[in-house]
């Protein structure tokens, strides 16, 4: 309902004698659903800008599993990788699971840390966030067992030769009595296995080459990103 001519001008009147804390609060109290709905409305904008400015697509995942590299190494295992792929590290990038201390005798008494490295790795795999690991033959061993590792027979003819020398081989658990052995049903434990070739050695070389201790790299086996894996793979061997 529109009010009197008169009454609207009082209520001017009235406005333009308030101090400035009246009529900011004035303000804020008649206008206050709107004010907060504008508040909300530019926050939200502010967010979805800063996603767009700050975000960086995965290009690969890239998984340390009981392997420490040099600082100075990072570039090779990240930037210059993306570069190399033609893509922009401000857009994209490798992203890195650095500590997963799955297994190593140093650490054998903290049963919490590898538990935790081992449920995040199960977690990246179920969630194909994890492509490739660098491995130590401990670490290697254990992945190889579980079955996690690409079976690198279907992609050897799409490899040069100085990448299909670093094949190495491994088993993997077909069956086993793990359950009835840990329930006290069965005395011994057994396990069929095979061999398989799923890692590439890559002591020595690009990265790695001050590294003491032998390490290798596996692809997942459920990675929807091959192609990248293979490239990163020929990237990190230079």
């Amino acid at each position: 309902m529109k009010l009197p001519e008169h009454e609207r001008q009082a209520h001017r009147d009235a406005f333009r004698a308030m101090s400035l804390a009246q009529k900011a609060g004035y303000i804020f109290a008649y206008y206050k659903l709107p004010l907060v709905l504008i508040l909300i409305a530019i926050i939200a904008l502010g967010s979805v800008l800063k996603y767009q400015l700050t975000h960086k697509a995965p290009l690969l995942y890239v998984g340390m599993a009981n392997v420490s590299v040099a600082e100075d190494a990072d570039p090779v295992l990240a930037e210059e990788f993306v570069t190399a792929q033609g893509q922009s590290p401000r857009k994209s990038e490798v992203v890195i699971y650095r500590d997963l201390y799955l297994v190593d005798p140093e650490l054998s008494s903290d049963h919490q840390l590898s538990y935790a490295s081992r449920l995040k790795v199960l977690a990246t795999i179920d969630a194909q966030e994890l492509d490739v690991v660098l491995m130590s033959k401990q670490s290697y061993d254990l992945l190889s067992h579980s079955g996690f590792l690409l079976d690198l027979s279907a992609v050897t003819s799409r490899l040069p030769d100085s990448l299909a020398k670093l094949i190495r081989e491994n088993d993997v658990i077909i069956e086993d009595n793990q359950v009835e052995y840990d329930l006290g049903e069965a005395e011994t434990y057994e396990a069929e296995t095979e061999r398989v070739t799923n890692a590439f050695e890559v002591s020595g070389l690009g990265p790695f080459v001050d590294l003491t201790d032998d390490v290798y790299l596996g692809i997942i086996g459920n990675t929807p990103r091959l192609d990248t894996a293979l490239a990163y793979l020929e990237h990190v061997t230079q």
